[in-house]
């Protein structure tokens, strides 16, 4: 039976398994416990990064060519606990718990019945990723809501074993972290310690994990101080707003002087802690390619879409207590996740947390004049492996893309792992992808089990309604079907990209936003790709997205292509169809962003004094309101109704 726009999703009834009480879920970054500190990791790092070179070699060698038949994807969403006791509102920092009660997985063979946990960065957040991986047809974009609804009631349960008082909700940013008194229990910063050294943010933000504590010590240890990130405020001047060669140098400057003030720089919100970014919540999905060439032209596709996404789902308006002049959580990831030394700022263009610096498409590859049009931005590469990968058979780009990752420092070195045999494991390799992070991550093979090569789409923020963490997905999902037999060309010039992606953190990116795109994108025969061949022009996301030949439009049309064929459902369609007219309206300004919602909340809120400054009571509604929105029978006249407009599903 087909189902209405209006109608909420069917949960299917899950037979609850017995439940073992297991260890706390690995991070999947490696096998071993405890990092190396910095001081004695130093001595090691030539050494892992020629390892990790090895290693990629050894997957590459085994998997080039490599053919999965079936498109495998899955999605993973971070959740929020939050301490909502004593009339307060508090970041409730038992995520270790609540991931020693879920294990390691839940459920069965089913995705709307289970699901995989694992550890975050934040002892405030759990991870829940798909498990098991939706299938290659169309009709399983029908599985993603209920998986999601089934996933968060399974954390909301856990979490009241826990505490009474927690509750879990999908804010992409906790608006009081760094405010004093704001976790549960109570933490106060460490400026003298061993950990992060932050003015504003508890070292307890951080999962208490050792190999995130060690991480986050030999960060700020290899960067010479610890990080900083400076987004400016609602309000700020225009001669008050800082370059980005003052971003880069500030956290330096401030070392050097010992300022250890809250704000030392007017107009802006000051976070000196990795907690700031990592603490921060996302829906990211991954698509498991047929090949090699494959993987390679998604993640081209997705370079170019994924500001798109981000705008789209803008959803971080409030950092630190304070109201932002931007949108998003990215400009805080990608301050507070720079590493660099001093003397790397002139030749290392930017953070590890920045847009990815190049295309490595196969087409690319194959033709000079394209690659030279695309990869516009010369980028550092470790020279060493970057001879070794073509010496072993890679070709230029790909050896390019690999050695510009290598380019950064190993920052968790493992003693005992030292002498690995490289041809069977890679945790050299995995350490170094896993700590860069892109928009988008092109994953190679594991070097054991039977997974081939995937994509990573990265940007989307956490939104507060399943059925908007829904409707990403399944945008993204539908992107990748009609990209794959349409052959679109999104690829523009690196440095367009570039600045899209700093566009997309804009305040009101999603309607006011100049986004570089291509006038004419496919399909088009390989031969002819060439950015250079094509119209590139600034335009309005409504243009892009909604237009009779934007994207949106296009998805449509091929969704409606697949219905006539038989693969694709009347119901999947109706579905499909709502979740891509959520970004239309937001791209047309008729819906807000979840960022836009939040602020029209907080200037209409009784306690709000129009300072700036967040109210702990506004944040408190706001917790039980995003809770709230997605129970059955939510307020029609609610937040899920500004959210998701009249008529709200």
């Amino acid at each position: 039976s087909s189902r209405s726009r209006g109608d909420r999703p069917h949960l299917p009834k899950c037979t609850r398994a017995p439940r073992e009480r297991r260890a706390m879920p690995e991070t999947k970054i490696t096998d071993v416990k405890v990092p190396l500190p910095w001081e004695d990791a130093v001595k090691h790092l030539t050494r892992a990064k020629e390892k990790a070179a090895r290693q990629f070699l050894a997957i590459w060698r085994a998997n080039k060519d490599r053919k999965d038949l079936e498109l495998r994807w899955g999605e993973e969403i971070e959740y929020m606990l939050v301490d909502l006791g004593e009339g307060r509102a508090r970041a409730a920092l038992c995520a270790d718990e609540v991931l020693r009660r879920l294990g390691s997985e839940t459920g069965g063979a089913d995705p709307t019945c289970g699901a995989g946990w694992r550890t975050e960065y934040g002892n405030m957040m759990v991870e829940g990723v798909t498990h098991p991986a939706f299938g290659p047809g169309l009709d399983e974009v029908l599985k993603i809501e209920p998986a999601l609804v089934w996933r968060r009631l399974e954390v909301e349960r856990i979490a009241k074993e826990v505490g009474p008082s927690i509750g879990v909700v999908t804010l992409s940013a906790f608006p009081l972290l760094g405010v004093p008194g704001c976790m549960s229990p109570p933490a106060q910063p460490s400026p003298d310690g061993e950990v992060s050294q932050s003015v504003l943010c508890p070292d307890e933000a951080t999962s208490p994990h050792p190999r995130y504590q060690t991480f986050t010590a030999n960060y700020r240890k290899r960067k010479g101080c610890k990080v900083g990130a400076f987004i400016p405020r609602e309000g700020v001047r225009d001669e008050e707003r800082l370059r980005p060669d003052e971003l880069t140098a500030l956290p330096f400057e401030l070392a050097r002087s010992g300022n250890r003030e809250r704000d030392p720089v007017p107009g802006h919100i000051y976070m000196d802690s990795q907690a700031f970014g990592a603490c921060q919540c996302c829906m990211q999905a991954t698509f498991l390619a047929r090949d090699l060439c494959e993987a390679r032209y998604l993640t081209d596709q997705f370079l170019v879409l994924a500001p798109i996404l981000l705008a789209l789902t803008a959803a971080t308006p409030f950092l630190r207590g304070l109201v932002a002049d931007t949108d998003t959580r990215w400009p805080t990831f990608k301050q507070t996740w720079d590493d660099r030394c001093q003397e790397e700022i002139s030749r290392v263009r930017n953070s590890r947390t920045s847009a990815n610096d190049l295309f490595i498409g196969a087409d690319l590859a194959e033709n000079p004049e394209a690659n030279a049009a695309a990869n516009d931005i010369e980028v550092p590469i470790d020279v060493p492996a970057f001879r070794h990968l073509q010496e072993g058979g890679l070709d230029p780009l790909l050896s390019r893309h690999v050695a510009h990752i290598l380019v950064r420092d190993p920052l968790m070195v493992f003693d005992d792992r030292m002498d690995i045999d490289d041809s069977r494991e890679a945790d050299h390799w995995e350490q170094l992808q896993g700590t860069n992070w892109g928009t988008v991550r092109f994953k190679p093979p594991p070097a054991s089990g039977d997974i081939g090569w995937r994509v990573e789409f990265r940007t989307p923020e956490v939104q507060i309604t399943d059925f908007e963490n829904a409707a990403s997905v399944a945008v993204i999902r539908v992107l990748v079907g009609v990209m794959l037999e349409e052959r679109w060309d999104l690829v523009i010039p690196a440095s367009l990209c570039d600045e899209n992606d700093d566009t997309s953190g804009n305040r009101d990116a999603a309607t006011k936003g100049q986004f570089w795109f291509k006038d004419s994108f496919g399909p088009v025969a390989p031969e002819t790709i060439c950015p250079s061949k094509f119209g590139v022009s600034r335009r309005l996301l409504a243009d892009i997205c909604n237009r009779p030949d934007g994207i949106f439009q296009r998805c449509r049309a091929w969704i409606d292509r697949q219905h006539a064929v038989g693969k694709c459902s009347q119901e999947a369609q109706a579905v499909l169809d709502s979740y891509l007219r959520l970004f239309e309206r937001r791209a047309a300004g008729e819906l807000r962003t979840p960022a836009g919602v939040l602020r029209a909340r907080l200037a209409k809120h009784a306690a709000y004094r129009g300072d700036g400054e967040v109210p702990e009571e506004f944040v408190r509604e706001l917790c039980l309101e995003a809770a709230a929105a997605n129970r059955e029978g939510a307020d029609s006249a609610g937040l899920r109704s500004e959210l998701l407009g009249d008529g709200a599903p």
